[in-house]
Order: C-alpha cells, then sequence, then structure tokens
C-alpha cells in the first residue's frame, strides 16, 4: 500500500472504552435508573443519536462513580462537570466530541428539570452544565477536497480494477452529496425510474431516487429522495449486472452466510481507509467527498449556495456555507483587485 498522507493537524486522543454491562451495573442505582429512564422516554432522538446518548451517558455517569463517589445526579455541580470536561479535554479529545458529549448530559438534565420539578431531591436542581464555557475549537485533520481530476481518478481506478460496487457507492455519494447511511438505502428499483425532464420534455440527465431517511429527530426522521447523474446510475446497472439475481432488494450489500444482506455503512468507512485512501495518495473519508460535491457546486455557481442547500438538504444555508464549502477564500482575494 502507497504511503498515505494522514493531513492530521494533530494526534487523535485515545477512544475511551464502552462501558460495558458489568461496569454499568456497578455505577449508582439512582443515576444508573434515571439514565436508563431517559433514554426510554426519548422517542423524538433518532436510533444513531440514541446510541450515542447512551454511550455518553454511561461514560459521564462512570466517570462520576469513580472520581465523585458515585454521587447523585441533582449534588453534581458545575464545577465537578467542568473537572469531567478537562478530562476529555487532557485525553486529547476533539472539540466536537466533547460538545456532543456536553449534549446528552445536558439534554437529560433538562429532562430532569422537566419531569422531577416536584420531586423534594431536585427542588434546587440546576442544569449544570450551563455556564460551563465549551471547549476551545480544535479540529484532528485538515479538510482538503478532493479535486475533479481526483474523483474521476478514483473512478478509473476503480473501473480498472473492477471494483463494481465500490465504483457505484463512490459514484452515488458523490453525485448525490449523501451520508453513508442515506445511500446504502438505495434499492434496486431505481434503475427502472424515468430520467427527468425539462420544461420542454428533454431529459436532464439525472434521476430522482425513493425516498430514503435522512439526519433528523425521530424514529423515522426526514425523508426525502436523492439526485442523481446518468453516469452513476451507469455504474449502478454495471454492479447490478455483475452481482447478477438475488433475492435482496439493496442495491448495495455484503455477503453473510453466502446470502446479500444491507450494506452496513462502517463497511464504506472500510473502503475509504483501505482502498480509496490508498488510490489518492492521502487520508479521505465518505464526508469529505459530501464537502467536496458541495464545494464544487458552490464553486460552479459562481458561489451560490442555492443549488448545493438543495442537493444536500440543508434546511439553512449557513450550515452549507460554514460546513460544505472548501473552497479556497484567496478566490474572493482575487475577484477584489
Amino acid at each position: 500500500m502507497a504511503d498515505i498522507k494522514k493531513n492530521m493537524l494533530r494526534e487523535r486522543a485515545k477512544k475511551i472504552d464502552e462501558v460495558t454491562d458489568e461496569q454499568w451495573s456497578r455505577v449508582n442505582p439512582f443515576n444508573r435508573e434515571l439514565v436508563e429512564e431517559y433514554l426510554y422516554e426519548s422517542v423524538h432522538l433518532s436510533p444513531k443519536t440514541l446510541d450515542q446518548y447512551k454511550s455518553g451517558l454511561r461514560i459521564f455517569y462512570s466517570w462520576v462513580q469513580e472520581a465523585l463517589g458515585g454521587k447523585e445526579v441533582y449534588k453534581i455541580k458545575k464545577k465537578e462537570f467542568m473537572r469531567y470536561q478537562n478530562y476529555l479535554v487532557r485525553r486529547g479529545m476533539s472539540s466536537n466530541g466533547i460538545k456532543f458529549k456536553r449534549s446528552a448530559v445536558s439534554s437529560m438534565n433538562k429532562y430532569l428539570l422537566n419531569f422531577y420539578e416536584d420531586d423534594d431531591n431536585f427542588l434546587t436542581f440546576r442544569n449544570f452544565i450551563e455556564g460551563v464555557p465549551n471547549p476551545s475549537p480544535n479540529k484532528v485533520y485538515s479538510k482538503v477536497p478532493l479535486t475533479k481530476v481526483e474523483i474521476q481518478n478514483v473512478k478509473d481506478a476503480l473501473l480498472e480494477a473492477e471494483q463494481y460496487q465500490i465504483l457505484a457507492a463512490f459514484s452515488v455519494l458523490y453525485d448525490t452529496g449523501s451520508r453513508r447511511s442515506e445511500f446504502v438505502q438505495l434499492k434496486k428499483e431505481i434503475i427502472s425510474y424515468e430520467p427527468l425532464k425539462d420544461k420542454v420534455g428533454n431529459s436532464v440527465g439525472a434521476y430522482r431516487t425513493h425516498d430514503v431517511r435522512t439526519k433528523g429527530k425521530g424514529e423515522q426522521g426526514l425523508l426525502r429522495p436523492l439526485l442523481l447523474s446518468d453516469e452513476a446510475m451507469g455504474h449502478i446497472k454495471l454492479w447490478l449486472e455483475h452481482r447478477g439475481e438475488d433475492n435482496c432488494e439493496f442495491i448495495f450489500v455484503s455477503k453473510q452466510n453466502n446470502e446479500y444482506q444491507p450494506l452496513h455503512a462502517s463497511a464504506v468507512n472500510y473502503w475509504f481507509k483501505e482502498i480509496i485512501s490508498d488510490i489518492i495518495g492521502r487520508r479521505v473519508n465518505p464526508h469529505i467527498v459530501r464537502a467536496s460535491r458541495s464545494s464544487h457546486l458552490i464553486k460552479d455557481s459562481d458561489g451560490k449556495l442555492t443549488k448545493a442547500q438543495k442537493l444536500l438538504g440543508h434546511k439553512d444555508s449557513s450550515t452549507t456555507n460554514n460546513f460544505y464549502n472548501l473552497n479556497d477564500d484567496d478566490d474572493d482575494v482575487a475577484d477584489m483587485f
């Protein structure tokens, strides 16, 4: 394998081990039962967020057990949460990772304030995260967008290597600007869809898929279709032709016990780490493809955000601009003179 440039701004923090059921059983029963109640009642959270909150809350209350002697939640103070946050900072955790763990604890605190306001134990309880400043922003990796030439190089290399499923996945991921968890929901039925047409009835060389579940609150989340090109559709058909007939309705699959199963999003990470990064010569991940697609679309639209915002499904254009526009600011400077 080629030497991969990691684009690292600092060393990644050592991952905090998940709290085992045995470790969790040793946490103060009062805190443990409230955490489990909160998670059970949080039907407004998506399954993915619920899993992440479960992990974050278990880690926090296990720390409370060890560092604060299992102090009950209503006795925890701001200064003590600051100790926990500083513990995460010293481990080298990214500011975004810490913010998510803050969010889990704060969300549960709000639940307790709302539903335990008449409980004698909670009469003086406050959300102990409020007033504790967020950690200073830091980043592990610099975001280096893929160029259009690099995008094409990946497609050419995958085609030559006859990696048809990865080729189809990469094409769809770039075209749609979707997340891993979104494009893996696509079903084989889309190959029978008609291309989109303009106002006079001519094909625009693009397809609209069935709805997929996107990031959002609740069990169902938000539903929206994805848009992809003739080229990506061609790569999908090439993959399905190579795959042959089977009973799995999904396009992207893994084989288990000699049967095809829907592809897990984690497999996409493996493709990027072991294959696509090798082709590019530096570390790339699925999210940078999404940001690259958005950046290319913004640049091709003379800096206008409308098309990229629509493609990514953002309600607010500031999200598109702040997180998915990796175009060099020097281009703007050049236009000033």
